[in-house]
């Protein structure tokens, strides 16, 4: 009977383990950089090098820019900071050069999104608002929201793919 518990012991430990490591929220990644929300600002320079721009966030903080390819596109990465020094948002902005560039950069990015993320909780794309907005999409996440827009005016054709720490996410609205 000793030898039975040496060797049940371990396996309902292990079982034990691997049911409450599955039933934990699964952390979202964000696609487009390697940083996470611990991140500092020396981490950002080491991995992106001195910053192109930088300008007040809308946190209290400052917002730092790069330039960054995601998903086979040019764009701009934003890393911004809260008045505490911490990274609370993780942007990246797709300039289009048409409308149809646009929908198609939003189409692939949006389908990546639902792979990662599942259905997003809120859409601005149905059918009573087709003509008056661009496709939008938040994602409510434990680990922070996730939001993707577009702006497609007669002079900007524009995408932004946005990973919001949960201290500065909003909750899902109430139907």
């Amino acid at each position: 009977m000793k030898k039975t518990n040496k060797i049940a012991i371990p396996f309902v430990l292990l079982i034990a383990t691997l049911l409450v490591s599955g039933c934990q929220k699964k952390k979202v990644e964000c696609p487009f950089t390697t940083l996470s929300w611990g991140s500092t600002l020396e981490d950002v320079v080491e991995l992106e090098g001195e910053c192109e721009e930088s300008y007040d966030s809308v946190y209290g903080g400052t917002t730092y820019t790069y330039p960054k390819e995601y998903a086979g596109l040019n764009g701009t990465i934003k890393y911004m900071f809260d008045d505490g020094e911490r990274l609370v948002c993780l942007s990246w902005l797709y300039e289009g050069n048409d409308s149809e560039d646009l929908n198609s950069t939003y189409d692939k990015i949006h389908g990546e999104a639902e792979k990662m993320l599942g259905e997003s909780g809120y859409q601005l794309n149905s059918e009573k608002f087709a003509e008056a907005a661009s496709p939008n999409d938040v994602w409510y996440m434990e680990s922070g929201n996730v939001v993707l827009t577009t702006v497609d005016t007669g002079e900007v054709k524009a995408l932004q793919y946005t990973f919001l720490h949960p201290d500065v996410s909003q909750e899902k609205p109430e139907k």
